[in-house]
């Protein structure tokens, strides 16, 4: 099994005489050398030269994440110096570079950072251990049997919260059971690819499970809001409703996810990984009863969990708008995800192991083996977010998207829509590329003549469907930032979900969507028609 990525601590013993291989030096030059052309063209649009300057940044920022020709992290770090250079950052009185690196302080950041501080505070606390054994008694140890498990088990909590906090919960039991594989004395390659599918499979169970219900992730609650916008006399789409087409799409896409994963990619066995039943009762005893560490660092767990479903699951109820905390008159919120994992990750520097006068659960040179690299990173592709949408080229490549779409089948429309929003997303925000693209896609849809659901609705799931990097959705970064997943392999897994994803979606579309939604397949609604004429 690979040793897990080093800390801050550590990088002083990194070998110095690692040398470049002839394809990552290429690959290092392909970057720039794609950029450089776009930079000095002719503007994509007329006056509009921004746009040939940012899709150039977009360019070389994603061969090089793609090859990993660099350290991806430093990659990450090039809005800094190319957004400013190229005067693709709005004026403001701090200036260019400080306008950027608001993206690197962004509350998601800082979200991740108190995730990992408490996943750091239960594996040093040892309860970690506790709960993997749990685990692996009740689904088994086999390793295609515990990856199903863990898939299961974080799809079905992000249906309700936050896909990130639900991978954040996820991410140190996994790492324990993956730990527990790698001292059985097994065979470390199948070792090693058990590891990297567990990690894969919470951060694919994640994204899949959020599509599930409409409160489940960000850009389904986008898309509710700008097609009742846009459409005030289209047909309403219900929580349930959208769940009875929703559900059996996620169960399937699971499902799918986890035979590639376990049976094509990684081909994981059925043998027993950690000793069978019987290995695992001796263990359980072994630990004895819970120690003070263990259910502090529990009650600290599980407060943030409880904390993070209960601030607001549906709009003015929970712990946030009673205590006055909760969304403003102006639209921000006081306290959100990322408040209470700070609250939380800060206490386990204060609440001692043992006793009142004991160490705390967490100190700084523990804290150091937070994957910081992974932060750099998650800001970096904020930063490219912002600066597409600075510059008006997410709307660019929408409008081109748009007219492409021309007399096309219906069922092509959405298939094709699907595939650029997956493929879109791996690069922005999810819920700035819904935001950006509803209105579009339904404009798109009355001069075409079609449903504006048959587009608006693979697009909204495709935004959670983006597998491939790990800036391209929270829980992505969150299991690449854990060591146990490469960069390669999850852009390999991740193309082919891609694809997978965006037939599964329009096969739900055209089945359930028709049947359970009432989509038409003949042609534009009344009730479209209308709004267009409206317009």
């Amino acid at each position: 099994m690979d040793a897990p990525r080093q800390g801050v601590s550590d990088l002083a013993e990194q070998p110095a005489d690692v040398r470049r291989s002839g394809l990552s030096l290429v690959a290092l030059l392909l970057g720039p050398a794609l950029a450089a052309p776009l930079w000095f063209s002719p503007p994509l649009e007329a006056g509009h030269s921004e746009l040939n300057a940012m899709a150039g940044v977009a360019v070389w920022m994603a061969v090089w994440w793609l090859t990993e020709c660099v350290p991806p992290a430093a990659t990450g770090l090039l809005p800094l110096v190319l957004l400013p250079l190229l005067s693709l950052t709005p004026a403001r009185g701090s200036g260019a570079m400080a306008s950027v690196a608001a993206s690197y302080g962004d509350s998601m950041i800082f979200l991740f950072l108190g995730g990992f501080l408490i996943a750091l505070a239960i594996a040093r606390s040892g309860l970690e251990r506790r709960i993997a054994l749990a685990i692996v008694t009740t689904v088994g140890d086999s390793p295609r049997r515990l990856v199903l498990g863990f898939m299961l088990a974080t799809a079905a909590l992000s249906m309700w919260m936050s896909n990130t906090a639900t991978a954040m919960m996820m991410l140190p039991i996994a790492i324990s059971i993956t730990g527990r594989a790698a001292q059985g004395g097994g065979d470390p390659q199948q070792t090693r690819r058990f590891s990297t599918a567990v990690m894969i499979g919470i951060a694919y169970g994640a994204n899949i499970g959020g599509f599930a219900t409409l409160i489940g992730t960000p850009p389904n609650v986008a898309f509710k809001q700008l097609y009742t916008n846009q459409f005030p006399a289209g047909p309403d789409i219900s929580f349930a409703g959208w769940m009875v087409m929703a559900v059996p799409l996620a169960v399937v896409m699971l499902l799918c996810a986890w035979l590639l994963l376990t049976r094509v990619l990684f081909r994981l066995g059925d043998e027993a990984l950690l000793g069978g039943s019987a290995v695992l009762a001796e263990e359980r005893k072994r630990l004895g009863r819970l120690r003070p560490a263990e259910w502090r660092a529990g009650l600290i767990f599980l407060t943030t969990a409880v904390l993070w479903v209960a601030r607001e699951p549906v709009a003015g109820f929970g712990w946030a708008p009673w205590l006055g905390l909760g969304r403003q008159a102006d639209g921000s919120r006081l306290v959100d995800d990322s408040t209470v994992a700070m609250t939380m990750a800060v206490l386990c520097f204060v609440v001692p192991s043992e006793g009142l006068r004991g160490k705390p659960l967490m100190d700084w040179q523990a804290a150091a083996r937070v994957p910081w690299g992974v932060l750099l990173m998650f800001g970096g592709g904020l930063a490219l977010a912002q600066g597409m949408q600075n510059s008006a080229l997410d709307m660019y490549l929408g409008r081109q998207f748009g007219a492409q779409l021309q007399g096309a089948p219906p069922i092509l429309m959405a298939g094709a829509t699907a595939v650029a929003m997956t493929f879109l997303t791996e690069l922005t925000s999810n819920l700035a590329c819904t935001t950006m693209s509803m209105p579009i896609l339904g404009s798109v849809a009355q001069a075409v003549g079609c449903d504006p659901r048959l587009l608006m609705i693979p697009a909204a799931i495709a935004a959670s469907c983006a597998f491939m990097l790990p800036v391209a959705t929270p829980p992505n970064a969150i299991v690449y930032g854990s060591g146990h997943v490469k960069l390669s392999e999850m852009i390999r897994c991740g193309i082919l979900m891609n694809l997978l994803g965006a037939v599964l979606i329009v096969a739900a579309i055209f089945t359930l969507g028709v049947s359970v939604l009432g989509i038409t397949t003949g042609g534009l609604p009344d009730w479209a028609d209308a709004a267009a004429g409206a317009q």
